[in-house]
């Protein structure tokens, strides 16, 4: 499902500019007062949902949903707002669902250096190998 670990502040402030935009409702209200630091992501995706399912937008396929979940990991990485031994992980979900079995075998092997060699911390010469395989699958992903 592509709301599901969605991150807190991107949901609240999707439905901030919605109420700015002048759509008016109580699901867009319930989330747009919430907190981008203190709402947990469960909370998040629940209210997320609601709002969603309120203001009438379908939910897309699965290949739509892992293809967006894919470009998002991605476009977090390349802005340094999700921490590459994390977004790695979010990507190898995404990308089994797409499938896209060359990537899933590529990041496999820099997630088993990570977390077998490197014990779960990415040295730069990892980080940088990482970065740039998600620059690598967003730009085969265009939206």
């Amino acid at each position: 499902m592509l709301v599901d670990d969605v991150e807190p502040a991107d949901a609240v402030l999707l439905a901030c500019d919605l109420l700015a935009a002048g759509v008016d409702d109580a699901a867009v209200v319930a989330l747009a007062i919430e907190s981008t630091r203190s709402l947990p992501e469960h909370q998040a995706d629940r209210l997320l949902r609601d709002m969603l399912t309120t203001l009438g937008v379908p939910e897309p396929g699965q290949a739509t949903a892992a293809r967006l979940a894919t470009v998002g990991t991605c476009e977090r990485l390349a802005a340094g707002t999700l921490a590459v031994e994390r977004g790695a992980h979010r990507l190898l979900g995404t990308l089994t669902q797409e499938p896209d079995d060359a990537a899933v075998t590529r990041l496999l092997t820099l997630l088993d250096r990570l977390e077998c060699d490197l014990r779960g911390q990415a040295d730069p010469a990892l980080r940088a190998e990482i970065l740039h395989f998600a620059r690598e699958v967003r730009a085969r992903r265009p939206m």
